[in-house]
């Protein structure tokens, strides 16, 4: 018997083991996915909205999609790794009750063999020898005597074994306890932590709806004054002179600045505001957009990116209030939704000049200067333009 308890404890601790280890097939390699995930996500989660740029919350969003989604599986993982440390505890607790129950049962025949050995001292086998008819029956109740001798021999042995059964489940139980409380505060912070990448996802979520709606709305109200704008500017400017037209960087790429420095100027352009460029040139969930957006707040500077005449100054439907400044060469620059205009038409201005206050007139997101840059007319990108 004693030698089929040490396979059967070892098998127990191996099973132990089992279940506190998490399988992958390759741990390295799945930690540093999650890892990167969720720093992705983190970043994802601290972007502030208002100053985005499209590109960015989309991106954001994204990333706190796919970190949601590892954030379930980590947290189901963990609820399943839960689940089987509860099962090996009930079981622990199962095998102990069992082993106390057999000691109990042992304790109660070892104090009758006791009650035994009190009543009929070891004189007894001789005296029953001795009282028996003839040897045969003599015989057998030696044997019969023997027999209960080895038996409460065994009662001893049994309870010595026992006992040592009943010290391992003990120690199996305090470890499989520990394991189960270790992964009830594992899967209770996995959990906290989906949870939250679950508010952030739902308010970036929001946020790019609400960006989307903005901005098709605002483009669509820009797009009905298009065809009047183009005429009018073509109308009022300058003859055209190629020399005077700055040169362009490779317009039309749709990029995005990070930031909009007022200062620095390069072919001829400089920034006409600082601020933080929130959405690009070209095509935005289905629609032009025929400029940049450069968001700061209401009342900041807005200056002449280039030297020229204004040719337009006052509302103009989805622009609010708007500027345009024609430079020559059939080049023209556009500010709109400004708040308070400084300029008026038929103004020579200079590069840097004050023309306005950054505002939300017209057609707008938010407090933001919508720029635009102009051949004979037709929207270019202005960031081929800009330094």
């Amino acid at each position: 018997m004693a030698n089929l308890k040490i396979p059967a404890r070892a098998l127990v601790v191996v099973m132990v083991m089992a279940l506190a280890t998490p399988v992958f097939a390759d741990p390295s390699t799945e930690e540093k996915r999650v890892a990167a995930q969720n720093k992705r996500a983190e970043a994802a989660a601290k972007l502030d909205t208002l100053k985005a740029n499209d590109a960015e919350l989309e991106s954001a969003v994204k990333a706190l999609d796919a970190g949601v989604a590892v954030q379930a599986a980590t947290t189901d993982a963990a609820q399943q790794a839960l689940r089987a440390a509860e099962l090996n505890l009930g079981t622990a607790q199962i095998r102990l009750a069992n082993t106390e129950a057999r000691m109990s049962e042992l304790k109660v025949k070892a104090a009758e063999a006791a009650v035994r050995a009190y009543v009929h001292p070891g004189g007894d086998t001789l005296l029953e020898i001795v009282r028996s008819k003839d040897l045969g029956e003599a015989s057998r109740r030696q044997a019969l005597l023997a027999h209960v001798v080895s038996s409460d021999r065994d009662i001893v042995d049994q309870m010595r074994g026992a006992r040592q059964d009943q010290q391992f489940e003990r120690e199996n139980l305090a470890n499989a306890a520990e394991v189960a409380s270790e992964r009830k505060k594992a899967a209770a912070d996995k959990l906290a932590t989906l949870e939250k990448a679950r508010i952030d996802q739902v308010r970036l979520k929001n946020a790019l709806d609400v960006r989307i709606a903005e901005v098709t709305a605002e483009v669509a109200a820009l797009s009905r004054e298009e065809a009047t704008l183009s005429n009018l500017i073509r109308a009022r400017q300058l003859p055209v002179e190629a020399a005077d037209t700055p040169s362009s960087n490779g317009g039309g790429g749709g990029g995005a600045a990070a930031s909009a420095p007022a200062a620095r100027t390069s072919g001829g352009m400089g920034w006409p505001t600082n601020g933080s460029v929130t959405s690009g040139f070209g095509y935005r969930w289905g629609s032009l957009h025929a400029g940049i957006d450069i968001a700061n707040g209401v009342g900041t500077p807005i200056r002449a990116a280039k030297a020229g005449t204004i040719i337009l100054a006052g509302w103009n439907g989805g622009y609010g209030n708007a500027i345009v400044i024609d430079h020559g060469g059939g080049f023209s620059t556009l500010y709109g939704h400004m708040t308070r205009l400084r300029a008026s038409e038929g103004q020579r201005v200079s590069q840097g000049d004050l023309i306005g206050d950054m505002g939300s007139t017209g057609n707008s997101t938010g407090s933001h200067l919508h720029f635009e840059t102009r051949v004979n007319g037709s929207p270019r990108d202005p960031t081929g333009y800009l330094p």
